[in-house]
């Protein structure tokens, strides 16, 4: 397996709020059978989304996938906040949509919904939410209430998410899952010294209709920057794809644009990413992924700290009766 990933930063020298900080990002996945994989992205703070491709050569069909994500209320905060997202996925006849957003008023009230649409399918969803975000002294802390209709079964649901500065807990359930994160972030001392965080994330996807995997990803790194292990993004991953999240905006849809990061691009000095999941068969399988930079424990300013030793093992173990205990 391949992985090569190339981000460039755009209008750093820019005071604009629709472009300052933004990035494009492509990334290059070659798997063992020869298949292979191109996503590509372009982040903003008004805008994410992006298009990808896998690309079969053991006689497979290609995949097409693309969407976006846009934040139409970003330089106008008194009017609220307006998220609308879309995506597609297209394999020879089949197609996948995606439709969805959140209006959220400046009092931290919030309205959205959204749809799935499957041609060739019974896998239809729609959804509709209710939410409400606000602050408590120095804790945040966001409530929702939704309901979801799946293969002609309303799922009733909600999510619940408190953080400061340091701590994040999430929790919740769309009807056909459960999701759970719990975050740490240390305080910031200085942009060369250690800055550990820690992200635990659960989902159970046995809940519902269909019978799917339960999952713990643990993800640590001794430099955190922001990204993956952000609360916004956490975000993201917490509150599912009925959150409307624009940090880190999830669907239902897959493969989409907004790739998980491997473990080399989630901090600096030190990452580790630790992945269990049960499947629906019984069968488990685990992976561990490190990535150490030796040059940035230096100190210095140059090519060396982008350099890192890293290290995959992913392990497959067949037991049927394990899955019980978990």
């Amino acid at each position: 397996m391949i992985n090569i990933t190339f981000t460039v930063s755009i209008a750093t020298n820019t005071d604009s709020p629709y472009f300052k900080g933004g990035k494009v990002d492509a990334f290059y996945d070659r798997k063992d059978n020869g298949d292979f994989q191109v996503n590509s992205i372009l982040w903003s703070p008004s805008f994410k989304g992006g298009y990808g491709v896998q690309v079969s050569e053991t006689g497979g069909q290609d995949t097409h996938y693309l969407g976006g994500f846009v934040r139409l209320l970003l330089t106008r905060p008194e009017l609220g906040d307006l998220i609308l997202g879309a995506q597609e996925i297209l394999r020879g006849d089949a197609k996948q949509t995606e439709v969805q957003g959140e209006y959220r008023l400046p009092s931290g009230l919030g309205f959205g919904g959204g749809f799935v649409d499957r041609s060739l399918s019974d896998q239809d969803i729609t959804f509709a939410k209710i939410s409400y975000r606000n602050q408590w002294q120095s804790i945040k802390y966001i409530v929702s209430t939704q309901w979801q209709r799946f293969q002609e079964r309303d799922y009733p649901g909600g999510y619940l998410a408190l953080y400061n500065k340091q701590l994040m807990a999430t929790w919740g359930s769309d009807g056909e899952q459960w999701r759970g994160t719990l975050g740490y972030v240390a305080p910031d001392q200085g942009a060369s010294e250690l800055r550990p965080a820690l992200e635990v994330f659960y989902m159970d996807n046995t809940l519902g209709k269909i019978n799917g995997s339960k999952d713990v990803w643990v993800t640590g790194s001794l430099g955190f920057r922001k990204g993956f292990l952000g609360h916004e993004s956490r975000l993201g991953r917490g509150m599912g794809p009925t959150g409307v999240e624009f940090a880190n905006p999830i669907g239902y849809l897959n493969p989409n644009f907004n790739r998980r990061l491997t473990a080399w691009e989630v901090g600096d000095f030190v990452n580790f990413r630790f992945i269990h999941r049960i499947l629906p068969n019984g069968a488990h399988e685990q992976t561990l992924e490190t990535a150490v930079y030796p040059g940035q424990f230096l100190g210095t300013d140059s090519l060396i700290n982008a350099l890192f030793i890293g290290l995959g093992v992913p392990v497959r173990i067949r037991d049927k009766t394990a899955s019980a205990a978990y």
